[in-house]
């Protein structure tokens, strides 16, 4: 016979969290589930754009070595016969769901489109309209730029968008964040099912939650706003959550309306992570997650990778050294090498810097002070008096020091690096509200994550806001990237060292495609990217 289960393997061992008078210990809780069918998917996103990336801009040999490596990764993947932790019916209503919520990210610009779209429309139109590599001679200055960014959210609409033009490619990059989103409501729901089994409205709370879920951004945004004249409601419309000009942990809200490319790759490996991550068995899959999540934003990949290091940890050196040699793990670490190579190249032009060198130290301190109050300690404090949990003291302790280092225009350090450990504090705070509350001290705590609620609600109201505020645009339909970069709104703010390189590059030229070069026509020449008004 086989031997019983462990307790920290089975829903059933867990009583609900409303049920247990103790402080619950949320890591007994989460991280045990073995790798199913879920998992696998969502591993599968993330894996994909970096195989049709190599077979598509690799020199055919190589191309051929990188899609047939991965396929086999993914054939070897854990949780291929852990079956489908969902009902039928309930899956599809989460994947409708899930494209519902996409349509607040502007991909489709049938609402408003933030305006970084004006950029992105750029990427998807030169996947979509050329060949690959995407390469630009500029008619001017005759130097030639490579396409260099994280392309992982915009492959797989734009291979569509080469066979069937650049509306498909559109159409289908809206399908792909919904199905992106689809995963994450699967994740949560499973999440909820782990920590509450059997309590109704669970997944509503963790869920909705989680879609909303930002810093108390609107008492500062009050504050500054009324001082200044524009009226304490003054973010309506515009939004606030920069009001540090430091740095900024983009709001869920935010994040969705601005950023899915970078928002997907962090909150999807962070709840496979809470849901997985201290199983033996996720970790031989867990390679190819964290380098398919790199591709679509290594920022936000490195805190997918520090979390899933704390986790692996956890279980022991043995755990990790066993892990290390499985096929998948040893399969991504190969296909790392050229995506990493085209990551970084010409990086070294995107500005960087320690915090205290870059602004002057005494303010940077006190408003850092005041950041991590307004972002932070507000959900963090309240939930550890709620639950016990050394994964919500690393995030907490990640998302303290992370405004340490400035790195790219807007401090992508912490907005991006951020996103993963934010999305854990999510979850944490969620599964906080659910957790008893006994005595007068966690009933006081319970009262203070529900007033963070309703204030980081309202906050992310007013970035939302956007959307009833604005009118929609039209995407451009034939403007490459530097001809939409020189036409954008940040065209005085940016010097796109962050999404373009010079080429040749050498350490690409070995191993990637010779690029046809596409003529960018000098300013003036070509029409108006947006002839109809963009953002």
């Amino acid at each position: 016979m086989p031997p019983p289960a462990s307790p920290a393997a089975t829903d059933e061992s867990f009583p609900a969290l409303g049920r247990n008078a103790a402080r619950p210990d949320l890591d007994a809780l989460l991280g045990q589930a073995s790798p199913d069918g879920l998992s696998l998917a969502v591993t599968i996103y993330m894996l994909v754009p970096s195989l049709v990336f190599l077979g598509g801009w690799a020199v055919p040999w190589l191309g051929a070595i990188a899609v047939v490596a991965g396929l086999l990764a993914i054939a070897r993947l854990p949780g291929w016969r852990g079956g489908w932790p969902l009902p039928k019916g309930r899956t599809l209503l989460l994947l409708a769901l899930g494209l519902l919520w996409a349509g607040a990210s502007g991909a489709h610009h049938l609402v408003y489109s933030a305006a970084d779209w004006q950029i992105r429309d750029a990427v998807l139109h030169d996947l979509s309209t050329g060949p690959w590599p995407v390469v630009h001679q500029h008619a001017e200055s005759g130097e030639n730029w490579l396409l260099r960014a994280p392309l992982g959210y915009y492959t797989p609409a734009g291979l569509l968008g080469r066979l069937a033009g650049l509306r498909a490619a559109e159409a289908a990059l809206w399908a792909w964040t919904g199905l992106g989103l689809g995963l994450l409501l699967m994740l949560l729901r499973s999440v909820a099912q782990r920590v509450a089994p059997g309590r109704r409205g669970a997944f509503a709370l963790l869920a909705g939650l989680f879609v909303v879920f930002g810093g108390l951004d609107i008492l500062p945004n009050m504050y500054l706003d009324g001082t200044f004249g524009a009226g304490i409601f003054g973010s309506w419309g515009r939004g606030g959550e920069w009001w540090p000009r430091f740095f900024q942990y983009s709001g869920h809200v935010t994040a969705l309306l601005w950023v899915p490319n970078h928002a997907l790759p962090a909150w999807l490996p962070a709840l496979l992570l809470m849901r997985h991550g201290s199983n033996p068995a996720f970790l031989r899959g867990l390679g190819p997650l964290v380098v398919g999540a790199a591709f679509w934003s290594p920022v936000s990949a490195a805190g997918a990778a520090l979390l899933g290091g704390f986790m692996a940890l956890r279980q022991g050196w043995r755990a990790v050294l066993s892990a290390i040699p499985a096929l998948p793990n040893l399969v991504s670490l190969a296909l790392a090498v050229p995506v990493c190579l085209y990551l970084v190249a010409g990086s070294s032009a995107v500005p960087h810097g320690f915090l205290l060198t870059v602004h002057p130290w005494a303010r940077s301190l006190g408003v850092w002070a005041l950041f991590l109050v307004v972002e932070v300690l507000c959900w963090a404090v309240p939930s550890a008096l709620l639950l016990r949990s050394r994964l919500l003291g690393f995030s907490t302790a990640i998302l303290c020091v992370l405004p340490g280092y400035v790195f790219g225009p807007g401090n992508e350090m912490t907005a991006r690096g951020g996103m993963v450990p934010l999305a854990v504090l999510a979850v944490v705070a969620g599964t906080a509200l659910l957790a008893p509350a006994p005595d007068r001290r966690r009933q006081w705590a319970r009262r203070v994550l529900l007033a963070c609620v309703v204030l980081g609600t309202a906050g992310s109201a007013m970035e939302g806001s956007l959307l009833v505020t604005h009118r929609p645009w039209a995407a451009s339909t034939h403007c490459s990237f530097p001809e939409a970069a020189r036409q954008s709104v940040f065209e005085d703010s940016t010097d796109w060292a962050h999404y373009i390189a010079p080429w040749p590059e050498p350490a690409l030229q070995a191993w990637m495609r010779d690029p046809i070069l596409r003529l960018v026509p000098a300013p003036g020449v070509s029409p108006p990217c947006w002839p109809g008004g963009g953002p």
